[in-house]
């Protein structure tokens, strides 16, 4: 099911998973990691729309997921 705190933990697993391929691979952080980072800031029950935070979830892990196939 997809919930706010649903999305938030896997963009928390993604984002930290994707900072150790970085580490491993010693590549710089990226854009990518500074935006997710900020937002992981943001806790999922803070007033905002539900449908936001799980569009902006999904839209992060979804780039960290694509930039990771691609290097």
């Amino acid at each position: 099911m997809l919930t706010p705190q649903n999305t938030y933990i896997a963009l928390l697993v993604v984002q930290a998973i994707h900072i150790l391929h970085h580490r491993l691979a010693k590549r710089h952080i990226s854009f990518a990691e500074v935006i997710s980072a900020t937002v992981l800031c943001v806790p999922p029950w803070a007033p905002l729309p539900a449908w936001l935070f799980i569009g902006v979830h999904l839209s992060l892990i979804a780039v960290q997921k694509a930039s990771q196939r691609i290097s």
